[in-house]
């Protein structure tokens, strides 16, 4: 059986744009990953009907806290982590990278080595680059042969 890559394209509305005529092809997913109608609707009716601070005791609150709580939980039972505790979701992939960055460069002492790729994104290199400058790392590039 094949996979009905069709029908999984077809939950993606920005997959079915066209530029003079063909698909468009989408290659920066860290700077904005298409969603699914789903995960639209879902996000537009949590903004329309649900968007609150957290840790408050009004229904609004409540009903955000049960949102977060609920994507804890699918996250974790998705990646086999052994509780929603071990879960961070977090704005961007860029800000997640500064905090776990910052996070393990606790541990690290000047010297100690960050190896990084010239195909990383830019939000996956900023964060260790500056770290290296504060910390005064060492920065290896690893190189790859292109052919």
């Amino acid at each position: 059986m094949n996979f009905p890559i069709e029908v999984v394209r077809e939950k993606f509305p920005a997959l079915s744009l066209t530029d003079k005529g063909r698909r468009r092809i989408y290659l920066d997913n860290p700077a904005g990953t298409q969603v699914p109608q789903a995960v639209a609707d879902a996000v537009s009716r949590c903004l329309l009907t649900t968007n609150a601070n957290l840790g408050g005791f009004f229904e609004t609150t409540i009903a955000a806290q049960q949102i977060v709580d609920d994507a804890h939980a699918a996250m974790a039972d998705f990646l086999g982590a052994a509780s929603p505790q071990e879960i961070i979701i977090g704005a961007n992939m860029t800000t997640l990278t500064y905090r776990m960055s910052r996070t393990l460069g606790r541990t690290m002492q000047p010297r100690d080595e960050v190896i990084l790729t010239r195909m990383d994104h830019e939000g996956n290199v900023s964060p260790w680059l500056q770290l290296a400058e504060d910390l005064g790392l060492v920065v290896r590039w690893l190189p790859f042969d292109q052919h």
